[in-house]
């Protein structure tokens, strides 16, 4: 079965409670890929892992055991990304290897990830020959460097061509992602990303993968890039789904999937700013509505999202309560209402509202592509009889 959205996820809470609250429905139309956020000083420094001698195998096993509760039957994506990719844990197994190995005991159907910027360093290579003698289903990931290489045509389908026969991937049951990443820049154009994701997709016309996705993000890492002005909103294109819409419009038959990182900037350091900027980054058709506040740490602090909610009930955009529960947490903070039992009226950590959006945003993608998909399947319909009149 192919995928409606695979979406680049980072392995958090934020991100975990989101697929934790998402509809049955919607899960079956994803195919996620989970990042592994790297270790932070911070982090190895806190009791839990200080205490012990093996605390980097201790977070990959929780991790893992967060992703086996919360993800999506069927098949998941997994990818080291953030780490260095020769890293490993205490007893020498590389990283990959033993996160691999832990989603597995754990029964997940697990698809590695094979990073095209990776390829040469030895130790990355090696760890993916020898996951290559136990499945033959990757994901290629092609990010800058690969849309780069691949202005020299003949260097870049020779590396392709080395991940492929060295890992011996079976290309039909296999898929190739055309990471984007950041998009939020102005560079970054929609015609520019279009112009990559079709160069890639001509050179790898020789090959048939199960199919293809497209990764990319519009939200900007600073606040600032997005609304410039404290207590106002607005809207903020999402470039990567008109990037993949217009593809999709003169190739309605290409297996090409809609992916992006949600509502989370990949290039952003994975700790949490404590006084970051009050804000919900809620979906709408090609664009966010960002709505912004100001720190946390400021005026009524993280109250000031009872009324952040308010206006974007107000704004227009504002779906319904039971469009998701990212919606209904959206709703019950706009009444200043409580939730979960909690004698306090409900205003939301940052972690919080990583989750919030995020399941309103999976959501509304997966029912995006679905009536985009299905348009594009009655406008052919409808093509085919008048040729036939």
């Amino acid at each position: 079965m192919i995928p409606k959205y695979v979406p680049i996820s980072r392995a958090k809470s934020g991100e975990f409670e989101a697929y934790r609250q998402l509809d049955k429905n919607v899960k079956k139309s994803i195919l996620p890929i989970f990042e592994l956020p790297p270790m932070t000083e911070d982090m190895l420094s806190r009791k839990k892992y200080a205490s012990v001698s093996n605390p980097y195998e201790i977070y990959v096993q929780a991790i893992a055991s967060e992703i086996k509760d919360v993800a999506p039957d069927g098949a998941i994506g997994i990818d080291i990304n953030s780490w260095a990719p020769n890293a490993t844990v205490e007893s020498g197994e590389h990283i990959l290897g033993f996160f691999s190995s832990c989603l597995t005991h754990l029964g997940c159907d697990v698809i590695p990830v094979v990073g095209y910027d990776r390829w040469e360093d030895d130790e990355y290579a090696t760890i993916l020959k020898q996951l290559s003698k136990t499945t033959n289903r990757f994901f290629i990931r092609l990010d800058n460097d690969a849309f780069g290489d691949m202005q020299e045509e003949d260097y870049f389908l020779e590396v392709f061509e080395d991940i492929v026969s060295t890992l011996d991937i079976d290309t039909f049951r296999s898929s190739v992602v055309f990471d984007c990443g950041d998009v939020s820049v102005a560079k970054s154009s929609i015609v520019a990303i279009q112009d990559n994701i079709m160069l890639a997709l001509k050179l790898l016309e020789g090959y048939t993968f199960k199919f293809m996705s497209i990764a990319g993000c519009s939200i900007a890492g600073d606040i600032n890039g997005m609304v410039d002005t404290i207590n106002s909103q607005a809207p903020v294109i999402r470039k990567e789904v008109k990037a993949w819409k217009s593809i999709k419009a003169f190739n309605p038959s290409l297996n090409l999937v809609f992916g992006d990182y949600g509502i989370s900037n990949p290039t952003v350091s994975v700790d949490m700013a404590p006084y970051a900027n009050g804000k919900i980054r809620y979906t709408i058709s090609d664009s966010y509505w960002v709505v912004r506040g100001y720190p946390r740490n400021q005026g009524e602090k993280g109250a000031q999202m009872h009324d952040l909610c308010r206006r974007l009930i107000a704004s227009g955009h504002y779906m319904d309560a039971s469009f998701s529960w990212g919606d209904r947490m959206i709703s019950i903070c706009a009444n200043e209402a409580c939730a979960d039992g909690k004698k306090e009226p409900f205003k939301g950590s940052t972690t919080q509202w990583v989750s919030i959006d995020t399941t309103h945003h999976m959501t509304y993608v997966v029912e995006e592509v679905k009536e985009f998909e299905l348009s594009l399947s009655s406008t052919k319909k409808m093509e085919m009889v008048t040729v036939r009149k």
